[in-house]
């Protein structure tokens, strides 16, 4: 397995507020990259093509009400993966975040998709901040 990690992210919101939106798969259409196309999701799924590569679906498989959401990957995939969003208070209107991507990936396709998958975590987190800095 290989693993991506975030950058630990301070988000100026409640940390109910934050877990709240991020446990809403409709939500996360928001803080997607332009690469993302065909966006399609419910409360507890998602499905997504990205372009020029691959449709990927993914799901929630258990929450931690404030503390941590688990993400797995369903159906036709071409990579197994996980993502895991971890959540710290820090007071009433702040917490952090940090988002763990892992993925089974073979030599060849590690070595081509190392960056880009680090930016997307990276991206991930940074787009949540920049989210909540606009509502607030």
């Amino acid at each position: 397995m290989s693993k991506y990690t975030s950058k630990k992210t301070i988000i100026s919101a409640p940390c109910s507020k934050v877990y709240t939106f991020l446990s809403d798969f409709n939500n996360f259409g928001k803080l997607m990259p332009p690469q993302v196309k065909n966006w399609k999701s419910d409360e507890e799924s998602c499905t997504f093509t990205i372009d020029g590569m691959a449709d990927l679906s993914m799901k929630i498989l258990r929450k931690s009400e404030n503390k941590s959401i688990n993400i797995i990957s369903f159906g036709k995939n071409p990579v197994e993966y996980t993502m895991d969003i971890l959540f710290w208070e820090i007071n009433d209107n702040s917490c952090e975040v940090l988002i763990e991507f892992d993925v089974e990936l073979n030599p060849f396709l590690k070595m081509l998709a190392d960056k880009p998958l680090q930016n997307f975590v990276d991206m991930l987190a940074e787009k949540l901040k920049e989210l909540f800095e606009k509502t607030n």
